[in-house]
């Protein structure tokens, strides 16, 4: 910060966490010093604990579920999203997403496919494909009914600004 006073800039921070190390200090730092803050979480219980557990092995969806809603309501809901990863386990993401929002009450969400080897066993196959492809089919029904109701759900891969044109990059170049 001292840096941003000597050369007239203003910083602009961004943290990703599993949350398994977030506390009340970590908490409150991260909401005053971070522009924004992604939460990885992979939707339902039993998908998070698949791929995410902790060091003792156990699943740390119970560890770290309560500690990002503390930390979103903190941000009063604000510049935050959940970061969530769907493989073969879970194709039908789209009950991962609406766990997240529906269940646990968070409104900000992405949900991006398993970037790995063709032969893992989290990779997406050629079947996976036609599930996933319904799954952006669902969520796009969901989100106009959602919005019709008054209580929207932003999805990072379906954010468009129509009146703005390409990013600032892209209009410059």
């Amino acid at each position: 910060r001292s840096l941003e006073k000597e050369h007239d800039k203003v910083f602009r921070f961004t943290i990703t966490t599993n949350g398994v190390l977030l506390n009340d200090e970590t908490i409150e730092y991260i909401n005053r010093e971070m522009s924004n803050v992604v939460l990885s979480l992979d939707g339902r219980q039993p998908v998070n604990d698949r791929m995410r557990p902790t060091v003792n092995g156990k699943g740390s969806y119970e560890v770290i579920v309560p500690k990002f809603q503390k930390l979103v309501a903190a941000r009063g809901g604000k510049d935050y999203y959940m970061r969530g990863t769907f493989t073969h386990a879970n194709p039908d993401f789209t009950k991962d997403l609406f766990h997240m929002a529906d269940d646990l009450g968070f409104t900000e969400l992405s949900m991006e496919p398993v970037v790995c080897a063709p032969d893992d066993p989290a990779a997406l196959t050629p079947e996976d494909i036609a599930i996933v492809k319904e799954q952006y089919e669902i969520l796009a029904k969901d989100m106009l009914r959602r919005e019709k109701e008054g209580h929207p759900i932003t999805f990072y891969h379906y954010m468009l600004d129509l009146t703005g044109g390409p990013c600032v990059y892209k209009r410059i170049s």
